[in-house]
């Protein structure tokens, strides 16, 4: 659930999915998103909720250094699965 404080906007709202979807996708822990109508205080997160739900990724969210932690984060799992480890396997 997202807590709305005074200086919440649309980057701290990307923050918080970032994180959302390292928990889910790298730590492997299952979520539950839940989202009222008063927390949505900027169209902006509806709009990256779409592209979410349509496309399975939020536009210009990740950031290089995100990428390798995302990379780094599911090798171990590449690996488990006796597949080879490259960057074009586990992209």
């Amino acid at each position: 659930m997202i807590e709305i404080t005074k200086n919440f906007g649309p980057d701290q709202f990307k923050e918080f999915m970032k994180e959302l979807m390292f928990t889910s996708g790298i730590d492997g822990k299952s979520i539950c998103f839940m989202m009222t109508d008063t927390q949505i205080i900027s169209e902006s997160f509806i709009e990256d909720i779409n592209n979410l739900l349509n496309t399975g990724e939020i536009p210009n969210l990740w950031a290089p250094e995100d990428k390798d932690k995302i990379v780094n984060g599911v090798r171990p799992v590449v690996i488990e699965m006796k597949k080879v480890d490259t960057i074009e396997v586990i992209n």
